[in-house]
């Protein structure tokens, strides 16, 4: 009775050991999986446009889930059979060679195999476990980009050929995988043949000592339990270390990312930007191209531009000839190859980035929502904002009105990139959550291109009380939005061709009275955006 309470009382204990390590041992690994994440998304936060141009979405995302879901499988659950299993093995060989040591030398005769085997499949494992992951990327970014233009995919009955396209990649990671399941097959059976080759020789060599007078029967059978015991310690290591290697090969993609250094960071000694910021911006020498290699053509060249304070600059010009990559280089989402852009006399480069597009708001051609509620994109720029400052803004941007007619007025879930909105609405909303930031310097893209003519008179007057007292760049192709800016800067591939006002860009008779002249008489007149300009 004494010996089965002990024996209970024994194995009680060892369960909550394992419990514990268990627990303990995955509790860590979730922790560093957790934080590997959010360095890894907060990484991606801090790139500058330009990288994202270069990469796909789906990539991206694969590597915040795919990736580090692999190394999430070693580090919070492997890791404490590993240990488990280095325990086992490492008391068998203790427990063997106090046994029979001769024996003992005998039967673990084959580890050199088994290391040999298992560092030679392992490089292999860890390369086509790239490779894999290199192949779903590939079908996570084709399913992304399927999903995010699922409207044109419908309207040109393209279903059949995205399918087809998945599907392909899909066939890819699979053949991928194969080449890594015939590596893992060949490393296991090599790793089973030498264990059963080990055992096979301590029966052998133990029975001639069994015959020799030299071990009984009944510790032969005793050595040979605790020499499988053994084996499968091994054979439960090397799985470790196959998924080890697998992790690894994951791993090297995520460290990809986390040991690329942004182009664009804060400076190591940076200047604060005054309170009281005027908003003087200025382009001096300023030429700019997006591919590294020297021999194409510039996409911006020697550009020399001051906006005053205040000052309502319209960039007009023929489609790709800079408009929005001079406007994108102010906030500092790519830099110059030559010359500076200064605000109020100070390189933006010496800012901190924070300080610099604080002070710029920014209503881009294709309204970025999120899929939150309206009054959560409007607060965007401001999280703090009370109902009342979004309401106000919402007023100012004449978007009150539609946001009161929603199923839920502010409260509104807007859908994944705003799609349960208008183009107009989005619009306006994008024009509230810039009327609420309150910046010094005022970007509009296309501003009112998804607006139709009662829209555009809604909001005529906000957008005149905006304007006023902020520098403000706007980029429209249709002219007659910005004849009454303040000046009017005609670009034509990455060149400043003309500079002056409306009237004055029309006596010229040169480029911008050509644009002007052709979209009066393929359009009817659109209504101005900004009123009280004479």
């Amino acid at each position: 009775d004494r010996i089965a309470l002990a024996l209970v009382v024994l194995f009680s204990i060892q369960a909550l050991l394992n419990y514990a390590q268990t627990y303990l041992l995955s509790a860590v690994g979730e922790r560093v999986v957790a934080g590997l994440r959010q360095e890894l998304f907060g990484r991606l936060l801090v790139m500058p446009p330009g990288f994202f141009a270069e990469r796909r979405t789906g990539e991206l995302t694969s590597r915040l889930t795919t990736d580090i879901g692999l190394l999430q499988g070693v580090l919070s659950h492997q890791v404490a059979e590993f240990s488990r299993q280095i325990l086992a093995l490492v008391g068998g060989v203790i427990l063997l060679t106090l046994m029979q040591p001769r024996l003992t030398l005998t039967a673990l005769g084959v580890v050199p195999l088994v290391v040999g085997s298992a560092l030679f499949f392992g490089r292999r494992l860890r390369r086509v476990t790239t490779s894999v992951q290199d192949k779903v990327a590939d079908a996570t970014a084709a399913a992304e980009e399927a999903f995010s233009q699922i409207r044109t995919v419908q309207s040109f009955v393209q279903e059949p050929a995205e399918r087809q396209r998945y599907g392909d990649r899909i066939r890819e990671s699979v053949r991928a995988a194969l080449v890594r399941a015939q590596i893992r097959g060949v490393f296991f059976g090599v790793l089973t043949f030498s264990t059963f080759v080990g055992i096979v020789i301590v029966l052998w060599q133990g029975g001639l000592l069994v015959l020799e007078g030299q071990l009984t029967p009944g510790e032969l059978v005793q050595f040979l339990l605790y020499t499988i015991t053994i084996a499968a310690a091994i054979g439960a290591l090397a799985s470790f270390f196959s998924s080890y290697q697998e992790a690894v090969g994951a791993a090297q993609r995520v460290f990809e990312i986390l040991e690329t250094n942004p182009s664009i960071t804060d400076p190591k000694l940076p200047v604060d930007l005054p309170a009281g910021t005027r908003g003087s911006v200025s382009f001096e020498g300023v030429s700019f191209r997006y591919s590294r290699d020297p021999d194409l053509p510039w996409t911006l060249e020697q550009i020399d531009l001051t906006c005053a304070p205040g000052e309502v600059v319209a960039l007009v010009g023929p489609s790709g000839g800079g408009k929005t990559t001079l406007v994108s280089l102010l906030p500092r989402f790519w830099d110059p190859d030559r010359g500076r852009v200064l605000l109020d006399g100070i390189d933006i480069r010496s800012l901190r980035l924070a300080d610099l597009r604080g002070a710029i708001g920014i209503v881009p051609q294709d309204p970025a929502l999120f899929s939150g509620s309206v009054r959560e994109n409007i607060a965007y720029a401001r999280p703090g904002a009370s109902l009342e400052e979004v309401e106000s803004a919402a007023r100012a941007a004449h978007a009150h009105e539609f946001i009161e007619r929603l199923p839920a007025g502010y409260e509104t879930l807007v859908g994944e990139r705003g799609v349960k909105l208008s183009g107009g609405q989005r619009q306006r909303v994008a024009i509230a959550r810039a009327i609420l930031k309150d910046p010094r310097i005022l970007i509009l893209d296309e501003a009112t291109s998804s607006l139709d003519t009662e829209s555009e008179r809604l909001i005529e007057d906000a957008m005149a009380k905006l304007l006023v007292g902020r520098t403000t760049l706007i980029i429209a192709h249709r002219l007659s939005t910005v004849r009454r800016a303040d000046r009017l800067v005609v670009l034509d591939r990455g060149r400043i061709v003309e500079e002056g006002t409306h009237g004055e860009l029309l006596e010229l008779r040169g480029l911008y009275a050509r644009l002007y002249q052709r979209q009066f008489r393929e359009d009817e007149p659109a209504v101005e955006v900004i009123a009280g300009r004479d």
